[in-house]
């Protein structure tokens, strides 16, 4: 992602990264960004500081509100705990070897387009940003509210000589990309936690080119409630019975460790979600639903096509599935499911 220089000794910054508020072009001068109208945005090694409230440009008076507030809370605490870490051992053959495990993100990375605008929302420290930009030939987007998380990302990057990966700050409500300029927009995992899910979802639909996909992961009311169980447990007894959580029976990092705990046990805000309901949102924003994890209808195979077209089920059938979550890997490791779909016109 290398930029273009202007004679007036500024240079020309990125064609899908625009100013959050008004959404003009952003040139590069020094370390800031600089919109047509005026507005700076200050550049830290390297990650465009591009976060603003969605009430950027009302006054004073209005610029505390509730909505603000849970933003904000959210982003304190994975300031403080990044998620997910790295594995302090992690370079980035064994960090490519370990994703290739992972069935979605290996699915993923050999049936995005080639050439496509990958665009990552709620990136956190940029793992799966990383890996595609490592094993595809995409132009990556990381976004995420807080720079620890995205520093993290970065400079594993760098160290491992990966290009083709941008990390920006950014608030999803008030993102700072040219709407309907990528290809592939992922957000897994994400939306659950801010004030208003769908609201989320509509923001960052609008990035979506016609004819491109957005992949949503969502908590489930049912397929999460062994985690719920899990959080009960433990703040009657402590955190001695997490020895409960399958995914923490894996080889972690000390660092890693503590960001799953923090995230699945102790975040601020979470809300879950109906496969209904992301079919219903898709239906609403002018998507058509292609395929979800698990699938309604049928058994997931490991040579899945995410974006062949799959029967969305009835309302019925899509509760058969979210209860067959509570049984599977799905449930024990969180409960997220993924619903794809496809921009129409």
């Amino acid at each position: 992602m290398k930029e273009q220089d202007d004679p007036n000794n500024t240079v020309s910054f990125d064609e899908n990264v625009v100013c959050p508020v008004t959404g003009e072009e952003l040139t590069l001068s020094g370390e800031e960004l600089i919109s047509s109208s005026g507005r700076r945005y200050a550049v830290a090694d390297g990650i465009p500081l591009l976060y603003v409230d969605e009430n950027a440009g009302a006054s004073a008076s209005k610029k505390s509100s509730p909505e603000t507030e849970v933003t904000h809370t959210v982003q304190d605490f994975y300031e403080d705990a990044p998620f997910p870490n790295y594995n302090t051992f992690d370079s980035v053959s064994t960090f490519v070897r370990q994703a290739d495990a992972g069935i979605f993100a290996r699915l993923l990375r050999n049936q995005i387009p080639l050439n496509a605008n990958v665009l990552e929302v709620g990136c956190g420290t940029g793992q799966l940003s990383n890996y595609l930009a490592a094993t595809t030939v995409s132009r990556v987007y990381g976004a995420d509210m807080a720079v620890a998380s995205l520093q993290l990302g970065h400079d594993f990057a760098r160290r491992n000589g990966i290009e083709g990966v941008r990390f920006v700050q950014t608030n999803l409500f008030m993102p700072p990309f040219r709407p309907e300029s990528m290809d592939v927009v992922i957000s897994n995992g994400v939306l659950h936690h801010t004030y208003d899910t769908k609201k989320a979802f509509v923001s960052v639909s609008r990035l979506v080119k016609p004819g491109g996909h957005i992949i949503v992961g969502l908590y489930n009311h049912i397929g999460r409630l062994r985690t719920d169980v899990r959080r009960v447990l433990v703040r009657c007894f402590g955190e001695r019975v997490l020895f409960l959580d399958p995914h923490l029976r894996k080889d972690l990092s000390p660092e890693k460790r503590r960001a799953w705990i923090r995230d699945q046990y102790y975040h601020p805000q979470e809300r879950k979600h109906s496969m209904s309901e992301v079919v219903n949102w898709f239906g609403e924003t002018g998507f058509r639903f292609i395929s979800s994890i698990p699938k309604i209808s049928g058994e997931f195979d490991r040579d899945e096509k995410l974006f062949e077209p799959q029967n969305p089920g009835t309302h019925v059938e899509r509760i058969m599935a979210e209860v067959g979550m509570l049984f599977s890997q799905y449930g024990g490791e969180g409960g997220l499911f993924i619903c794809i779909g496809k921009k129409m016109g």
